[in-house]
């Protein structure tokens, strides 16, 4: 701990009159009115800004007392835990309090050393208006949900603030967006329980890796491929280990998209199926809080994990009010479409009017249409590439890395998915569900349909994205993945 009552003091004094406490502080009367928030609430978050925000200040304070430290030398010093540290230490380097300085004396280590104040270059509490700006916006609706004044609305399958309810926390920018600080070491080391390594290439960790088919007749009806991600969810439903789902429906005959908040088994099966629509799914985290659902499952694309994750590392004291997000379960991603593109692909590419489509599927390098009467048409995925979201192109995670099960169709056969489970919690909802009946599964083959197939395609994702990122980086862009 930091042995100067005076350190503890100013550590204390710079906590209140950071930015975060003080527009948190400040915003009281905005905050309360929009009903988002009760007062008792708003007292909870409040002191855990503090007290993150002391911690932090605490780290700050040393590391200016020593000028400069590595990580062990700073958990000696402080007492306060490795992953803690780190993490304190990436947000102050983000708000250009701290930077890294190389390697110590013997090559071992990182040292990092403080920023005089009229160094700065950068504020750190911008709103996501840059992100949206820069195209890098994946419309997680992640900022939606977190925003404590209702100042964002999705428009155009982008969030837009109203300046007038704005109080200017940063909340969108710090706590929910997967866009900016996004460091991948400490939300792995977070997910895994132990640290990671970041080379892991290019599926990152997981336990085990099947092939997967529903056993149930009712999932099979309606299902994508193997119908995994709903025989796991239903498995939950039907054990009370949530009280409910975020998820996807289609809305009608138009394969018009919306995010829905699933309370029961039966409205289950309405969600079936890959939409390809991008789809702000994580606006049901205020909807479940609105409802009083404690312990929620979500299922998501890759940025939208990523935004779940990163909110459990970097604020718990959200996650605690928002709901408890037990399960995650993760879809592959290649890339994502904005409804009118996906129109085109379907209606030009294809020749396939939406209110005949069936189904769509991404397979063999090929993106197919199925119409409602049995016939099948593809173009390959090469041409429609660039019809994809500007954000897919900066995304390297193709199978979900940060779920507890990640679910997709590659390097399985029709009619069954590719599961990689990733945490012990998702090996032990895996094992249950197939031990009483929900599905049947076989190890992934080692054949070039198999897992060499998965990896092949992700490492390719991982290399062209993360060089596309780093372009951006080279623009003075905000994308932070590491």
């Amino acid at each position: 701990m930091v042995k100067n009552l005076k350190e503890e003091l100013d550590a204390t004094l710079e906590a209140v009159n950071s930015f975060r406490v003080r527009a948190w502080f400040e915003g009281e009367k905005e905050i309360l009115e929009c009903g988002k928030f009760t007062r008792e609430e708003w007292e909870k978050i409040l002191d855990f800004f503090i007290d993150d925000e002391t911690e932090r200040r605490k780290v700050l304070i040393t590391l200016k007392k020593l000028k400069n430290a590595t990580l062990a030398q700073l958990e000696q010093e402080l007492g306060i835990s490795n992953f803690n540290i780190r993490k304190h230490l990436r947000l102050l380097e983000y708000e250009g309090l701290v930077e890294r300085s190389g390697k110590d004396t013997d090559g071992a280590e990182t040292v990092y050393k403080p920023i005089l104040k009229s160094e700065l270059s950068r504020t750190p509490y911008e709103k996501i208006k840059f992100i949206v700006d820069e195209k890098l916006c994946v419309d997680c609706g992640a900022c939606l949900s977190y925003c404590p004044t209702n100042a964002i609305t999705i428009v155009d399958e982008a969030p837009v603030i109203d300046e007038d309810k704005c109080i200017g926390c940063g909340i969108c920018n710090i706590v929910a967006c997967p866009r900016t600080f996004l460091y991948l070491d400490l939300i792995r080391d977070h997910v895994k329980g132990e640290p990671s390594n970041l080379g892991e290439e290019p599926i990152a960790a997981y336990k085990n890796a099947f092939t997967a088919q529903t056993k149930k007749e009712e999932i099979k009806k309606v299902c994508q491929d193997g119908g995994i991600v709903t025989s796991l969810a239903s498995y939950l439903f039907d054990h009370n280990l949530i009280d409910g789902v975020l998820a996807v429906k289609k809305t009608g005959e138009n394969w018009i998209t919306e995010p829905v908040v699933i309370t029961n088994k039966e409205e289950l099966l309405g969600t079936a199926g890959t939409k390809y629509v991008i789809t702000p799914t994580l606006v049901g985290l205020e909807k479940a809080k609105k409802m009083g659902l404690k312990k929620i499952a979500v299922i998501g694309t890759p940025c939208q994990i990523q935004a779940v994750r990163k909110s459990q590392v970097f604020s718990d004291g959200f996650q605690e009010l928002m709901g408890d997000v037990a399960y995650i379960i993760g879809i592959f991603c290649m890339e994502n479409f904005a409804y009118q593109n996906m129109k085109k692909i379907s209606e030009e590419y294809c020749k396939v009017n939406l209110e005949n489509a069936r189904k769509m599927d991404i397979n063999k390098g090929q993106f197919s249409v199925h119409s409602k009467t049995g016939e099948s048409t593809s173009v390959p995925i090469k041409e429609v590439t660039s019809l994809a979201r500007d954000a897919c192109h900066v995304c390297p995670d193709l199978t979900n890395e940060l779920a507890d099960i990640s679910v997709g169709s590659i390097g399985s056969g029709p009619g069954w998915s590719t599961v990689l489970v990733r945490t012990e919690k998702g090996k032990e909802l895996f094992q249950k569900a197939q031990e009483e009946g929900y599905l049947t599964s076989k190890p992934l083959d080692e054949a070039e349909t198999g897992l060499p197939l998965l990896i092949k395609l992700a490492k390719g994702k991982r290399k062209r994205n993360l060089e596309k990122l780093d372009s951006k980086r080279e623009e003075g862009k905000y994308a932070t993945f590491f």
